[in-house]
């Protein structure tokens, strides 16, 4: 045994793999450029808010996966942190920042959660396009796309959100 007698846990293992597979997803080019969501910080923040949302919501599915849930949502908010400061975010502006990236990913989560939850493609197009800001259309083709994998998933167990199988890559 080392100096350093601490493992990572499973829980915290698990929610880096969920944050890659989030990531992965959320990155596609097709998701960005003109007339899609646009390719900066807030344009990233507002693709992760919505699959971030989407793997929330599974979990919220399964009692279980309370602790995942919890430490994927750690494991996002370190994320960002991390990403306002490479981004050059000064260390004295970062807290007031994650405050207003928490208060818009919470926001963005009740709105977009209830149109999936209602599988109401129209409800998220709207959220979408007064959220993130997006084209009319590119909203009213993404909003599909999102319900059709959410209902993917809760087909499969939740632990199949780790997978690149269980977030289809958008069309285009």
């Amino acid at each position: 045994m080392g100096i350093w007698p601490f493992r990572r846990s499973r829980v915290g293992t698990d929610a880096q793999r969920l944050l890659e597979a989030v990531q992965a997803a959320g990155r596609r080019p097709a998701l960005f450029g003109a007339g899609r969501a646009p390719d900066t910080l807030e344009g990233r923040f507002e693709i992760m808010a919505l699959y971030a949302g989407q793997a929330l919501l599974r979990l919220g599915a399964e009692p279980q996966a309370a602790p995942l849930a919890q430490a994927f949502t750690d494991t996002l908010f370190r994320h960002f942190d991390a990403g306002l400061r490479e981004y050059g975010v000064g260390d004295t502006s970062v807290p007031k920042r994650m405050h207003k990236l928490a208060g818009d990913f919470y926001g963005r989560l009740d709105a977009y959660g209830r149109a999936i939850t209602d599988q109401d493609a129209t409800a998220l197009a709207a959220a979408l396009v007064r959220n993130a800001g997006v084209s009319e259309d590119f909203a009213s083709r993404l909003a599909p796309h999102v319900l059709r994998i959410v209902a993917q998933q809760a087909e499969a167990p939740f632990v199949a959100l780790f997978e690149s199988s269980a977030w289809p890559d958008f069309p285009g």
